[in-house]
């Protein structure tokens, strides 16, 4: 069977985050290794110097712009093939009256839900692509802590 690309769109996957919040990071980060070191909790401040330094080497060596191709076969999210054999479903989320993320459930063992980021047009476009492919579920609104997570640009 053949790939034939049905829709596309790119989005920017950047944090606009400002030295404050750095500053703010930084301080948490090294406020947490003191206190644990006072407390002879060493390990734990291990933890987290690794922790921080794995999400900062992470942040700094991802894709900022994200491309999104809908084909035939699958979604191909920048080099990263899901057939639709292997999600289950999907739905968009909302907030207000505004796509926010199309969600896609998988069938997989480690990674369930892929969020893309949409825009209204986009939405109303896939909405008419993807049911012939996959199972649409009932649109969700953001929750409690995906606002959260957007409100603190994690």
């Amino acid at each position: 069977m053949e790939e034939n690309t049905i829709y596309t769109w790119k989005f920017l996957d950047e944090k606009q985050r400002g030295a404050f919040w750095y500053i703010i990071a930084i301080s948490v980060m090294i406020w947490l290794v003191f206190w644990w070191i006072l407390t002879r909790q060493y390990w734990l401040s291990i933890v987290v110097l690794l922790a921080s330094g794995l999400a900062f080497y992470l942040e700094n060596n991802s894709q900022k712009e994200i491309e999104v191709k809908v084909t035939t076969l699958w979604i191909s999210i920048i080099n990263t093939f899901y057939e639709y054999s292997k999600i289950n479903s999907f739905s968009f989320i909302y907030n207000r009256e505004n796509a926010v993320y199309l969600r896609l459930y998988l069938n997989k063992k480690w990674i369930k839900v892929v969020n893309l980021q949409v825009d209204n047009k986009i939405c109303e476009d896939l909405k008419q692509i993807l049911p012939n492919f996959i199972n649409e579920e009932k649109d969700g609104d953001l929750t409690f802590t995906e606002k959260l997570i957007s409100f603190l640009k994690l």
